[in-house]
């Protein structure tokens, strides 16, 4: 136990292994970007309003289709 423990020498990254973790980066950035706008968007606007076709589904008190 009286020898020294050398850890490894480090290596630079090659330039392959840059850019895949630069592109690994972007696409959490934008992902993290996309989910932010999402939910921003779906608290400041309201759409059930919106895609409500009016009035109620079941007016009549019952639904008649041609399938009996």
């Amino acid at each position: 136990m009286g020898g020294r423990y050398r850890l490894p020498a480090r290596r630079r990254l090659t330039r392959a292994e840059t850019a895949g973790a630069v592109g690994v980066g972007a696409i959490l950035v934008f992902t993290a970007i996309g989910i932010v706008a999402g939910i921003l968007i779906d608290r400041l606007l309201d759409f059930d309003e919106t895609l409500d076709a009016g009035g109620e589904w079941d007016e009549g008190g019952g639904v008649e289709t041609r399938w009996y």
